[in-house]
């Protein structure tokens, strides 16, 4: 009951089954559903289910704008930085960050397109793992990326928080990339 019961779309739906006559059991739970007190109890526990769901989304949210604050990153490490541990600044990638720099400096040049900077980048070493350029929509999140300024921006709210994490770019060069990109 406990994992049918997060979402409130499910267990309506399961509640539709057991109106319509069929028969539905649970595993870790021996309750009888065609009962009202059956019913009852399920309800009562699918309730509670949905509290903890919201509890914790709230105490994980709150995790991760603990760790913002600090400064820190609690995601994957964006391309160009290592992940260093939990807790810990992201770390300079030796290998790929210079080609980050070096994606950032063509581009603001204004003479290159996503798509020819990304062969250019591929020919240099810039690449997925299975030696193919990164796509398209990759190396535009990139360039949009303030986190390479020694910023940490939050995508659905837009926020900004300070970062701990060495900048490989400087936010000149950030901003002249968004006109280009803009232009």
């Amino acid at each position: 009951i406990d994992r049918s019961a997060r979402n409130f779309r499910d267990w309506a739906t399961i509640g539709d089954l057991i109106d319509s006559g069929k028969k539905i059991e649970f595993a870790h739970d021996n309750l009888d559903l065609t009962t009202r007190g059956g019913r009852l109890s399920a309800d009562l526990q699918a309730a509670i289910a949905a509290d903890y769901i919201r509890n914790l989304r709230e105490e994980i949210t709150k995790g991760i704008y603990g760790r913002l604050k600090q400064g820190l990153y609690p995601f994957a490490a964006p391309i160009g930085y290592i992940d260093t541990g939990g807790g810990n600044v992201k770390a300079i990638d030796p290998n790929k960050a210079p080609l980050i720099r070096e994606a950032f400096a063509l581009y603001a040049t204004g003479e290159y397109s996503l798509r020819s900077l990304r062969m250019k980048l591929c020919r240099i070493g810039l690449t997925r793992k299975n030696g193919e350029p990164i796509c398209k929509s990759t190396m535009s999140r990139i360039l949009r990326n303030p986190f390479y300024t020694g910023l940490i921006r939050v995508h659905k709210t837009g926020e900004m928080f300070p970062g701990k994490h060495k900048k490989l770019i400087s936010l000149s060069e950030f901003d002249r990339v968004q006109e280009v990109l803009d232009g």
